[in-house]
């Protein structure tokens, strides 16, 4: 498959889960309610921190923060529905002024972008808990196979790259300023793992640890199958929509990436 398609592959994809799984603005509110993930400078953020957010329907958010060096609460928020656009402003408990930062988008219930504060910059992730339905929605059997499909393409591609790739190759990067091949399929299954323990109701805070290790084909080879084994689990069961989605389109955007290196090793891409 072309990158091109690749990409509007990827996008039908999340469109098709977004009408199935989401209702529409008009009708309810995608931000009210409890958020999870992490925050910090770099790519390697500290905090793992726990938002209640409360939209008042006309664009201003409001809410609390946890998992700081002390609790806060959001001074001032909105979020503009059609854009997804969100940006909140918190300070910590006790301060009258906001020194915190965080502008991003809301995407199928995750919420990605950066977070600025005390002269440092860095990013957050965090996604939003669905609750505990008594009966099945209408369309949840659908959504999920979806999200079953979605990660089963993508994840499946990953792996079939990371066998074809030499392993003289996983030190490759095309400039020095890019991870190696190597580093890219660590830092997918290093993603699986994040996002898939989010997807079980996990509070799990992003970690490099498999990017940071060793990154050779054999170890990588059994890293990215035991992370891959585990999403498999997540997708299977009644994990939470927001992370999942949040997790496939990470994945086909590293595997754009991925499409090059092979290029440009000489190979040809599994999906082509």
């Amino acid at each position: 498959m072309k990158p091109r398609s690749l990409l509007i592959a990827c996008i039908v994809l999340l469109s098709a889960v977004s009408a199935i799984a989401q209702p529409s603005a008009a009708s309810a509110d995608s931000i009210t309610g409890v958020w999870v993930g992490h925050m910090g400078p770099g790519s390697t953020p500290q905090y793992a921190i726990t938002m209640e957010l409360t939209f008042d329907g006309k664009g201003g958010v409001s809410g609390t923060i946890e998992g700081l060096p002390s609790p806060g609460e959001i001074k001032s928020g909105t979020f503009d529905p059609q854009t997804g656009a969100l940006k909140l402003q918190a300070a910590q408990k006790g301060d009258s002024v906001a020194r915190l930062v965080l502008e991003g988008t809301v995407v199928l219930g995750a919420a990605t972008g950066r977070v600025s504060g005390d002269n440092r910059t860095g990013v957050f992730k965090i996604t939003k808990k669905v609750a505990e339905a008594s009966a099945p929605q209408p369309g949840a059997n659908e959504a999920a196979a979806a999200l079953r499909y979605g990660f089963g393409e993508v994840s499946g591609w990953i792996t079939k790259a990371a066998d074809l790739a030499p392993a003289d190759k996983y030190n490759y990067r095309p400039t020095p300023s890019a991870r190696t091949f190597g580093q890219q399929i660590a830092h997918i299954a290093d993603s699986y793992n994040y996002y898939c323990a989010l997807a079980a109701g996990r509070n799990a805070q992003w970690s490099d640890a498999i990017e940071k290790g060793s990154t050779d084909k054999a170890t990588l080879a059994q890293k990215l199958k035991q992370a891959t084994d585990a999403c498999n689990a997540a997708y299977g069961g009644n994990g939470q929509a927001g992370a999942l989605t949040a997790n496939i389109a990470h994945s086909n955007l590293h595997y754009g990436n991925i499409i090059t290196y092979l290029r440009m090793m000489g190979l040809t891409p599994p999906s082509n």
